[in-house]
């Protein structure tokens, strides 16, 4: 029987820290709903800024959200001459500081990592980032935060 605990205290010692201490990216990565989203960050060279230390909030478009893009925009998009417009639109989904959702009261407005303002507001308890609603709130990951969203964000005119 401590053979038995022994190998599980050692298994936890070896698994627990690498899911405990994840950074953003790698947490987008293990749940298996952005693979859009780590396509793009990667084509753009975002990704490399999510794995340093941060901190960052990310809201994270579904996979699902991608579908409101058509496909020709979507993988003109990752062509590299498109490169600095992909990391433009994937920069406002990025802050560089940690917001969890019950920090957020009201309506505040803060500067994306790519100098945009974005809105971010709580009404009747949901939190909407532009025109997206937050579906999930508050993963945390060694380096911030992550938050899903059922729309990939646009430009507020």
């Amino acid at each position: 029987m401590k053979k038995i605990y022994s190998i599980f205290f050692l298994l936890m010692i070896i698994f627990v820290p690498s899911i405990a201490f994840a950074n953003v990216l790698n947490k987008l990565n293990e749940t298996g709903k952005f693979t859009k989203l780590n396509e793009t960050l990667t084509k753009s060279g975002l990704n490399k800024d999510l794995e340093s230390k941060g901190p960052f909030t990310v809201f994270a478009p579904l996979d699902d959200a991608f579908a409101a893009i058509s496909a020709q925009t979507y993988y003109g998009l990752l062509r590299e001459e498109n490169k600095d417009k992909l990391a433009n639109i994937l920069g406002r989904h990025i802050f560089s500081k940690e917001i969890t959702s019950s920090e957020i009261d009201g309506e505040i407005k803060l500067k994306a990592i790519n100098g945009e303002e974005i809105t971010i507001k709580k009404v009747n308890g949901i939190v909407y980032v532009n025109e997206a609603e937050v579906v999930t709130a508050d993963i945390e990951a060694s380096n911030g935060v992550i938050h899903f969203i059922n729309r990939v964000l646009q430009p507020l005119n």
